[in-house]
């Protein structure tokens, strides 16, 4: 549960010792070593990665843990403590284990100036207790920098639904709803630091072309700041979007990513803050502390499932593309910005949509995605987890959907009985009913053969929502007047309720059960 005290490491960052360098960044604490934009990542059920910043690079960033807040017996540590040439903080990485499944703990990380925290860890897969996951697509900075109150108030020309005055945002529904989901799933675009350029050149924020590289880290500063209150205690699990990719992403009047610098290229941030956090074994086939799997597993099918997904976990490279299991379902992360493979250029890599020039391709070979994603599917035990859902940023059942993505991947989803795609991209709502290749699945919701899309990236950044145009006959439902995240609730190996929930009222917009039909 979050609380009152699991904000205090995130209140105390506003003790300041020295001015602003520009108003965008938050003041710098007295103790260097505070630990801010707090971030936790699930690896296997018996592990937990436990990610945080600080103002000055640790020796040995370190995090002690337990079953009870007054009792944390135990310390993890690490030596890894990076950074970058335009952030003023080191990324540090500390990885916990051995942990038991499902189960709370209480951590505090080594500082002057730190609290007890508390997390769940994962369910063991082929636990099939009922679970609800929060996704999450398409977020920005919200305040005076970011989506608020306020017009543009410089030109007089409004936000598209700007917030009303005392409007919930995403965050704050999060908070409230914390104790009702298990984790966060959040498929690409933290934070819009690269929208810096957009909101000065339409004066909603004072700034030069020169402050742009400090602006670019002041409000990323504040996005995973504000972020900390959700992800210090709650897994949050990611992949890359295209607002991640470098400093300039969608400027204008000339301007390219060619003025962005070193550190503010090719996922530079991204990779920081999460390429050592998250997962990257076949722990989530193991069983812990020598125990045994759940009742009706089959020993003999798990352990080779264990060998095939070892496998395609050699393949696999998080942050970008890779996989997890938690109780019934497996999810698959996967990439739409890079990597599309089979002479596909994706569409942030030069030439692409995009048009970017400093943003690359991040396997070390082609097909390095796409060859992840098909041993990774192939190795999916039904018997532990029925339920298969994939999570990437960019939509293709969408207006101005993304057609190389769909190349790419459909028809492995189609091959392997993906169950569920999570997507964002476009700023508004829409459920896609179960598709393959253009066509309904004339099942519908009632065991599909097809995947159903849910895109949801109306969490909220500063330029608000996009109106829909006219939409096709698979959209069930769409949403872009107000702003708002999804949940999945999974009943049992059959039926999951897909939801989509308003942040402000806390209310659900919208609600259907797939259904699929197992043995």
């Amino acid at each position: 549960m979050l609380t009152a005290q699991s904000l205090l490491p995130l209140l105390a960052v506003c003790v300041a010792t020295s001015a602003q360098v520009t108003q965008f960044y938050l003041p710098t604490p007295a103790d260097l070593s505070t630990p801010v934009q707090v971030r936790l990542a699930f690896n296997g059920p018996t592990g937990m990665g436990v990610g945080f910043n600080t103002f000055k690079q640790l020796e040995k960033p370190t995090v002690y843990w337990g079953l009870t807040p007054d009792h944390l017996p135990f310390s993890s540590s690490s030596n890894s403590s990076i950074t970058y040439p335009t952030s003023r903080t080191w990324a540090n990485t500390v990885h916990l284990s051995p942990l038991l499944p499902g189960t709370q703990y209480y951590y505090k990380i080594e500082s002057t100036n730190s609290t007890i925290m508390n997390f769940r860890t994962a369910r063991i897969a082929g636990d099939m207790t009922p679970h609800t996951v929060a996704v999450v697509v398409d977020m920005g900075v919200f305040g005076p920098d970011g989506l608020s109150e306020r017009n543009m108030t410089y030109t007089g020309q409004a936000v598209a639904n700007s917030l009303s005055m005392g409007e919930h945002t995403t965050i704050d529904r999060l908070v409230k709803d914390s104790d009702n989901y298990a984790f966060v799933v959040h498929p690409g675009d933290f934070g819009y630091a690269d929208a810096w350029l957009k909101e000065e050149l339409v004066n909603y924020i004072n700034g030069t072309i020169a402050q742009g590289p400090e602006i670019y880290e002041g409000l990323n500063e504040q996005f995973w700041q504000q972020l900390s209150v959700i992800t210090s205690n709650k897994a949050y699990m990611v992949t890359a979007g295209n607002h991640e990719a470098n400093c300039d992403n969608g400027g204008k009047k000339g301007y390219t990513d060619s003025i962005c610098p070193v550190g503010q290229t090719d996922f530079t941030g991204f990779i920081n803050r999460y390429g050592s956090l998250l997962p990257a074994s076949s722990e989530t086939l193991i069983p812990p502390f020598g125990g045994s799997f759940p009742p009706g597993v089959a020993v003999g099918a798990t352990k080779l499932a264990a060998a095939k997904r070892a496998a395609a976990v050699a393949q696999s490279l998080p942050p970008f593309f890779y996989s997890y299991d938690y109780g019934m379902v497996h999810y698959v992360m996967f990439d739409t910005e890079t990597d599309l493979g089979n002479g596909l250029v994706a569409p942030d890599e030069p030439g692409g949509s995009s048009d970017f020039t400093t943003t690359y391709a991040q396997g070390s070979y082609t097909n390095q995605q796409v060859d992840w994603l098909r041993a990774d599917l192939a190795a999916v035990d039904r018997t532990l987890t029925p339920w298969v859902i994939a999570a990437g940023h960019r939509p293709w059942y969408s207006p101005e959907g993304c057609d190389v993505c769909q190349d790419a991947f459909e028809s492995l989803f189609l091959e392997y009985d993906v169950d569920i795609v999570l997507q964002g991209h476009v700023h508004n709502m829409q459920l896609v009913a179960p598709i393959a290749n253009g066509t309904l699945d004339p099942a519908g919701f009632h065991n599909p053969s097809a995947p159903a899309y849910v895109i949801n990236g109306a969490a909220g950044h500063f330029e608000g929502l996009d109106t829909l145009p006219a939409l096709q006959n698979y959209t069930v439902f769409s949403n872009d007047v107000e702003y708002g995240y999804s949940k999945l609730f999974f009943q049992d190996k059959k039926n999951a309720v897909i939801s989509f929930i308003g942040s402000n009222s806390g209310e659900v917009l919208h609600s259907v059960t797939l259904y699929k039909e197992r043995s």
